[in-house]
């Protein structure tokens, strides 16, 4: 029977220092292309993005206006309600206008927040029978 001689290589902290060093930079740099690629869609999923074309923060304020204005026009529901759009920043819009219920309000925002972006909308849509109840409650308190 032939002898095996087996040498036992211990590797030490400085030996891997070169290779986990150079590991890291390679994620980093793939994981940065890739985001760069792939990131607009992953944001959401590849199908959920009907229409967008860049993210909110890369678009004018009329671009942004006009991607939420045509987002409450696609839906049946939003669409006769005739809810303004207001421009706030490069990345913010706010809803304004009356619905008739707390779903719909929640719904438009929803279908705009899709479009434009989900930190890009700011819901000031007012219910009817709920906020307008409290105008004239209002109205005695600043008299």
């Amino acid at each position: 029977m032939p002898h095996v001689i087996v040498r036992r290589t211990t590797l030490s902290g400085r030996s891997l220092l070169g290779p986990a060093v150079a590991g890291l930079a390679l994620g980093a740099a793939v994981g940065f292309v890739l985001g760069e690629v792939l990131g607009p869609r992953a944001e959401r999923g590849i199908g959920s993005r009907r229409g967008r074309s860049t993210p909110a923060a890369a678009r004018s304020m009329a671009e942004l206006v006009e991607d939420a204005l045509a987002a409450l026009a696609e839906d049946a529901e939003l669409a006769p309600l005739g809810l303004e759009v207001i421009p706030v920043s490069r990345q913010v819009v706010e809803l304004h206008g009356w619905v008739g219920s707390r779903a719909v309000r929640t719904r438009a925002a929803r279908v705009v927040a899709a479009r434009v972006g989900t930190d890009s909308v700011t819901n000031r849509l007012l219910v009817r029978g709920e906020d307008d109840a409290l105008a004239p409650a209002l109205d005695i308190l600043s008299a």
